[in-house]
């Protein structure tokens, strides 16, 4: 039977601390490091939850252990913090690049319309309806 590997161990050995940030270097979902449990069926687990319960201690019924730094590869306990699930959506949607903060479209126009899910620019519209016109008077 095969030795199990400590899941601290297997942790440590996949961070990357040679910046500010202690950064996972496994796998990733959604920007979040993610790691086996130890066995089969024991699903995985959050690598920046496991890392404060091995240093810090237990996290409080009903907390989320939010990223200060906003990066969610970072496995450094000084850059977690367990808070409710409302202050960090709140944090989150603060952050640099977050949709809300962004207010030109990929071309540089200033997004001026918009509806619950989405925004849109209006000269890329008229630009992309006039090269569409220009095209099909071309072809004919």
């Amino acid at each position: 039977m095969r030795q199990r590997i400590p899941i601290f161990d297997r942790l440590v050995a996949r961070i990357d601390a040679s910046g500010v940030c202690w950064e996972w270097t496994g796998a990733k979902s959604e920007g979040y490091g993610v790691i086996g449990r130890g066995g089969r069926g024991e699903g995985n687990a959050l690598t920046h939850r496991v890392m404060w319960e091995q240093l810090v201690g237990r996290i409080p019924e009903g907390l989320d252990v939010d990223h200060l730094c906003r990066n969610r590869a970072c496995c450094n306990p000084d850059h977690l913090e367990p808070v409710d699930r409302r202050t960090n959506v709140a944090r989150g949607l603060r952050r640099p690049g977050y949709r809300g903060s962004i207010l030109h479209c990929p071309r540089g126009h200033l997004y001026d319309r918009s509806t619950a899910t989405q925004r849109k620019c209006s000269t890329c519209k008229n630009e992309n309806a006039r090269a569409l016109r220009i095209a099909k008077e071309a072809a004919a």
